[in-house]
C-alpha cells in the first residue's frame, strides 16, 4: 500500500472512507454573548446569545465536517452538560464516541463586544476524571485510530489527567504507525515532545513558553521550529493571529502564509479551524505550503463569525485565493506531498 497524506500512515484500501480521529479530552458547553460596550460591573441584555458544544477538539471536528472530511470524535462528557454536548453533536451530524464521566462537563463563556472590538472569555476547568475513565478514553482513541488515516489531539485536559497523557496517546499511535497532529500548550505540550508528535501547532506565545525565550518573527520562530524538528517533530506550525502562520517541515522549507484583510469578529476557534484546514489539505495530499495556505484561509473564515468553526467551504475557497505565501530561509526543496500533517 502507498502512503497517505500523513507520514507513516498506510493509504486506505479502495472503497474505504478515510477517517480522522479527533480527541477532545475537555469538551464543554460554549455560551457566546454579543454585548455592545461591555464593561465589568454592569448589567446587560446581550444583543445575541448562542449555546453549542465546544472544546478545541469539537471545534476542529466541526470545521473538518464543513470541509467534507470524515471523522470520529472521542472524548469525555458528564452530567447535564454532557447530555447537551452529545445531543448537539448528534444534531450537527458529528460522529462521536464519548466516554461518560461522573462529574459535570465544563462551561465556557465568551463575551464579544463589536463596538470596542474586544473579547472576554471565562473557562471552567473541567471535571475530575477517574483512572478508569481515563483508561477507557485511551482504549477508544486506539481503537478508532486503527481505522483512521490520522489522529488529532486538541485542547486542554480535565482534572485527573496526568501531564504525560498526550505523550502516551502519541506513543499508542506510533505503535500502529498512525501520525498525530497535536495542539496543546504548556506542560501537556512540553511533555509530549519526547514522544515525537508528527505535527505541533502552538501559537507564538505558546511556542515562546515552550522554548523559554522571546522569539522574533520570522527568524526567531524559524530557529525555534528548527530545534523542535531536530528533536523529532516532523512539522511545526506557528499561528500568529491576524499575521497568519509560519510553517516548517523536516523535509526542508519554511513558509509564512498571510491572510487577507477581513472584518474580525471573534478569534475563538480560529486556531482550531487552522488545524482542520491543515488536516484536510493533508488528506487531499496537497503540498506542504498549500496545506499551510488552506489552514490560514480556514482560520480567517472562522474569525469572521461569532460561532467557533462555523465555516463554509465556499468562504474558505474565496479567502484561500487571497492568502499570500512567502518562502523563508532554512531548508532545501519542498518534499511534503506525502508527509506528516496537521
Amino acid at each position: 500500500m502507498g502512503r497517505s497524506a500523513l507520514h507513516g500512515a498506510p493509504a486506505p484500501r479502495e472503497g474505504c472512507v478515510a477517517l480522522i480521529t479527533v480527541l477532545c479530552a475537555n469538551a464543554g458547553v460554549d455560551k457566546t454573548y454579543e454585548v455592545p460596550n461591555f464593561a465589568t460591573g454592569g448589567y446587560y441584555h446581550p444583543a445575541s446569545a448562542r449555546t453549542m458544544a465546544g472544546g478545541k477538539g469539537i471545534n476542529v471536528a466541526r470545521a473538518l465536517m464543513a470541509l467534507g472530511q470524515g471523522l470520529v470524535l472521542a472524548g469525555f462528557a458528564g452530567g447535564n452538560n454532557g447530555r447537551f454536548i452529545s445531543a448537539n453533536l448528534l444534531e450537527a451530524g458529528l460522529k462521536a464516541d464519548l466516554i461518560g464521566v461522573a462529574e459535570e462537563s465544563r462551561v465556557t463563556i465568551n463575551i464579544i463586544d463589536r463596538e470596542q472590538r474586544t473579547q472576554t472569555r471565562i473557562d471552567e476547568v473541567g471535571p475530575l476524571v477517574t483512572p478508569t475513565e481515563l483508561r477507557r478514553l485511551r482504549e477508544t482513541w486506539s481503537r478508532s485510530l486503527r481505522s483512521s488515516a490520522m489522529g488529532i489531539i486538541a485542547g486542554s485536559a480535565p482534572r485527573g489527567v496526568n501531564l504525560e497523557f498526550y505523550a502516551d496517546l502519541i506513543e499508542d499511535a506510533h505503535e500502529i504507525k498512525k501520525p498525530v497532529i497535536l495542539d496543546a500548550r504548556d506542560e501537556l505540550l512540553a511533555r509530549a515532545i519526547p514522544a515525537k508528535p508528527t505535527v505541533i501547532s502552538p501559537n507564538l506565545n505558546e511556542l515562546q513558553r515552550l522554548v523559554r525565550r522571546q522569539l522574533s518573527v520570522p527568524d526567531g520562530v524559524v530557529a525555534a521550529a528548527t530545534d523542535l524538528i531536530e528533536q523529532g517533530v516532523r512539522m511545526v506550525l506557528v499561528t500568529l493571529g491576524a499575521r497568519g502562520a509560519i510553517g516548517m517541515a523536516a523535509s526542508g522549507g519554511a513558509w509564512w502564509a498571510k491572510p487577507p484583510a477581513i472584518e474580525r469578529i471573534s478569534s475563538v476557534g480560529s486556531g482550531d479551524a487552522f488545524i482542520a484546514g491543515f488536516a484536510a489539505g493533508s488528506m487531499e495530499r496537497r503540498p506542504f505550503e498549500e496545506r499551510l495556505r488552506l489552514a490560514v484561509a480556514c482560520g480567517a473564515a472562522n474569525a469572521e463569525s461569532a460561532g467557533a468553526c462555523e465555516i463554509t467551504a465556499e468562504r474558505v475557497a474565496e479567502l484561500l485565493a487571497q492568502v499570500t505565501l512567502d518562502r523563508l530561509g532554512g531548508g532545501g526543496p519542498q518534499e511534503e506531498s506525502g508527509e506528516a500533517s496537521k
